[in-house]
């Protein structure tokens, strides 16, 4: 199984950005295949075509379609914008749509403020939905956000334990599914 762990901001302070490193960290330990898709690093120009229609897609979006179609589940790491999630992520993600479907996508939303990005949660639910994913029922919310790191290091162990499981949920969800259609394509 192969998880592409999304971090959905393309600010130059982005702290979101911390926590994603975190889950493909955490990922890491539990021996799990992984790989960061970074919308910032990506930096894709405003969505004209999608690739499947793009007349001539060019070397990132074809590297990056590959290794979405190798991809198996999704864990978005978005920060909340204006009361939904990063228009940087959604800008990326909207380039491709069969790449995401019947795959499951875990949640994880990141603000300074109290509520932790729960209607980025709510509006990303929605919107996975649309792209025919699965989602997962758990979610990590992350408030107060600059209080969990110091010097790129997670030191609030409650984060830590909540981070750990909702990953443990959303990896036993997706190894499900993984397994289900590993089975479906050996019975073709």
């Amino acid at each position: 199984m192969n998880i592409a762990v999304i971090s959905g901001s393309a600010r130059p302070e982005r702290q979101s950005h911390q926590v994603a490193v975190e889950v493909k960290n955490s990922l890491d330990k539990l021996n799990i295949r992984n790989w960061l898709f970074d919308v910032k690093e990506l930096n894709l120009p405003l969505l004209d075509y999608t690739y499947d229609k793009h007349p001539a897609p060019g070397e990132i979006l074809k590297q990056l379609k590959n290794k979405l179609d190798h991809t198996d589940a999704f864990i978005i790491v978005s920060p909340e914008h204006n009361g939904s999630f990063s228009g940087a992520l959604k800008n990326t993600m909207d380039y491709f749509y069969k790449e995401y479907a019947h795959k499951v996508f875990g949640i994880v939303t990141v603000s300074s403020g109290v509520l932790g990005g729960i209607n980025a949660l709510k509006n990303l639910q929605h919107y996975v939905l649309k792209l025919n994913g699965i989602v997962a029922p758990e979610f990590l919310i992350t408030p107060q956000v600059q209080k969990l790191f110091t010097n790129q290091q997670l030191t609030d162990e409650s984060y830590g334990q909540r981070m750990n499981k909702f990953l443990d949920a959303f990896v036993a969800l997706a190894e499900i599914v993984y397994q289900s259609k590993e089975q479906d394509a050996r019975q073709v």
